[in-house]
């Protein structure tokens, strides 16, 4: 009886927990698109043409602009590839345009044929209104992220971004 007890007990826990996760807003946003370096070490926005699910936080083609103030957490997840080059890809997040604290990360790409995947991601209070975005820089022309579409499968996004309010 205590293992069946502690078992429902849990379980409405974890109920009750994804369904304090899911009373805030959400938002997850994606791009079809290859994001290529053309300037070495010049910033540029990350963009995402779709919003693949919402509740109240909006996509604007790669702005996110978050419906209530809170705590949110970000995390955007990029494919790093080549279009012909190779060097260093960065990806970061920006919140009204000024770049966030310590959101940096960077991948080498090693050959033109190396493709992987990189994570930024963050926890932050924010205001009703907020703009977020991310942003990306690269080393040489040629880099960036990358686009693919296997043949009988999903695609895979050049940036996948996801955001909910956790408070």
């Amino acid at each position: 009886m205590k293992t069946l007890f502690g078992t429902v007990f849990g379980s409405a826990m974890v109920l009750a927990s994804a369904s304090a996760f899911a009373a805030g807003g959400y938002l997850q946003a994606s791009s079809e698109e290859d994001q290529i370096v053309k300037e070495p070490n010049k910033p540029q926005m990350v963009t995402m043409a779709s919003t693949d699910a919402a509740k109240g936080i909006k996509n604007n083609k790669g702005v996110v602009i978050l419906d209530q103030t809170g705590t949110y957490f970000t995390i955007v997840g990029v494919q790093v590839g080549s279009r012909g080059g190779t060097g260093l890809v960065r990806l970061w997040f920006q919140t009204n345009g000024k770049d966030v604290d310590n959101s940096n990360c960077e991948q080498l790409v090693p050959t033109p044929e190396f493709t992987t995947v990189m994570i930024s991601q963050g926890v932050g209070e924010y205001k009703k209104g907020d703009k977020v975005n991310a942003m990306i820089s690269g080393s040489a022309p040629g880099i960036g992220l990358v686009y693919k579409k296997p043949a009988g499968e999903p695609a895979v996004p050049s940036v996948i971004f996801s955001a909910w309010k956790i408070d």
